[in-house]
């Protein structure tokens, strides 16, 4: 009478390797999900060509985890940063999550460690940050410049068609052919000034697509070409963010190289109040998600932008603040949030800050003559964030591959096979493409 295999045992009678117990696979499988989904975090929160989001934004716990928590509003209050001692660090509209980052003015990093109910942020001090290295008059010589080299090495796609985002620019990068267009947008439009407009809301369009304008022109004066998009993303809440990823598209299907989406912040004045070069304008804050797989690259993005300003322009920039969220930057390396002033400045303050980011912005993103500098050190942190992200996902395949053959060279050996055919099939139709050629 023929026996029934007992689970140690294969067909043929040979024994089967030791597997994991139930506990073991338990962890690996814990493992091996969330890995596989930190990699796909970004994509799930993008929204279609419609703006509307996709099946997993749809669902409730997914809109609260792909929140971008910008909201802008001073009737809401605001959140006060202090460090060990107790010392103010700043204030942000934007609601902090533990694990936030924020380089001051004077370029002291910070890192949350506690979000209080009563809005105070408890943040150790990390360390002074050393900004990166730029020549000295890069953005006096502000002019529209080939391709720079990162790109051919970028392997994100974005939300652009058929895929594409602003790796889109590799082709022209190898031709040598000019820079594409600025893309300016606002998830949030209808912010306004209350100076200005006695209001910090003034739907459909608010004074902050006058910003937007005010920075084309400026930007235009330089010699770039610039797309400046008006669209509504209303109603302004955290969810703007995936309506204005239609915007994005359309915006990367012109060609765009780098998106600049312009808001205000909503805290106290005088924080944001500032004299550059004689002129009474507004300071601009710099936000970078750092749920994306892109936060490397427009961090640095950011820091350059900081430091040209700080060399330039002392006083300029406000800060940086590395938040939870995306702000539809997993695009492309060179897409930033900023924000001119706060719902307490006026208009008139805004406006006056863009000529001095018109300047600066195009050679900090390595879209100005001579500065491949900073094009090359934008596309080696873009490299770095991708490298990781391979890595994450070949150890959830690795691990998923354990748990299914009970020991770690059974997933080996077929990894190694999976390798091995793909190689053959590879040849096989170069030898049948050859073969073609010369018939």
């Amino acid at each position: 009478m023929n026996e029934i295999p007992g689970p140690g045992a294969r067909r043929g009678g040979r024994p089967a390797p030791a597997s994991p117990g139930r506990g073991v696979r338990a962890v690996l499988a814990a493992a091996a999900w969330a890995l596989l989904l930190t990699c796909s975090l970004p994509a799930a929160g993008q929204a279609g060509a419609d703006g509307a989001a996709g099946p997993l934004a749809a669902q409730e716990p997914w809109e609260e985890l792909f929140e971008d928590w910008v909201k802008h509003d001073g009737s809401r209050g605001y959140y006060t940063w202090v460090d060990e001692q107790g010392r103010r660090i700043t204030y942000t509209a934007i609601a902090p999550a533990v694990g936030d980052e924020y380089i001051t003015a004077d370029n002291r990093l910070y890192e949350v460690t506690a979000v209080e109910e009563n809005r105070t942020v408890r943040a150790r001090f990390v360390e002074e940050v050393e900004l990166s290295p730029v020549l000295r008059g890069e953005a006096a010589e502000s002019r529209p410049a080939r391709v720079g080299p990162w790109a051919a090495f970028w392997p994100f796609g974005g939300a652009g068609r058929s895929g594409e985002g602003l790796a889109a620019s590799a082709p022209a990068q190898a031709r040598g052919e000019n820079q594409g267009p600025i893309g300016i947008y606002h998830s949030h439009n209808a912010e306004s000034y209350i100076e200005t407009s006695n209001d910090a809301f003034t739907e459909p369009h608010g004074d902050i697509v006058e910003v937007g304008r005010a920075l084309q022109e400026a930007l235009e004066r330089q010699g770039y070409e610039v797309i400046h998009s008006t669209n509504s993303h209303l109603p302004h809440d955290g969810g703007a963010y995936q309506r204005s990823r239609a915007t994005v598209r359309e915006l990367l299907e012109q060609g765009a190289v780098a998106l600049i989406d312009v808001h205000r912040d909503a805290i106290p004045a005088e924080v944001y109040r500032t004299e550059v070069a004689g002129e009474e304008m507004t300071k601009v804050r710099l936000v970078v998600g750092r749920q994306n797989p892109n936060r490397e690259a427009n961090l640095e993005l950011a820091k350059r932008v900081k430091a040209l300003a700080d060399e330039q322009y002392p006083g300029l920039v406000k800060g940086i603040f590395h938040a939870r969220g995306n702000y539809n930057q997993d695009v492309g390396p060179r897409t930033l949030l900023l924000e001119f002033g706060t719902h307490e400045t006026s208009l008139d303050e805004a406006i006056r800050s863009t000529k001095f980011i018109a300047e600066i912005f195009p050679a900090a993103a390595g879209l100005a003559s001579g500065t491949g500098e900073a094009a090359s050190a934008i596309g080696g942190a873009g490299l770095r964030s991708a490298l990781w992200l391979l890595l994450l996902a070949g150890a959830a395949v690795f691990v998923y591959l354990w748990i299914n053959e009970g020991t770690p060279q059974g997933a080996w050996r077929r990894l190694k096979g999976f390798f091995r055919r793909e190689a053959g099939r590879a040849a096989a139709r170069s030898r049948r493409g050859g073969d073609g050629e010369a018939g």
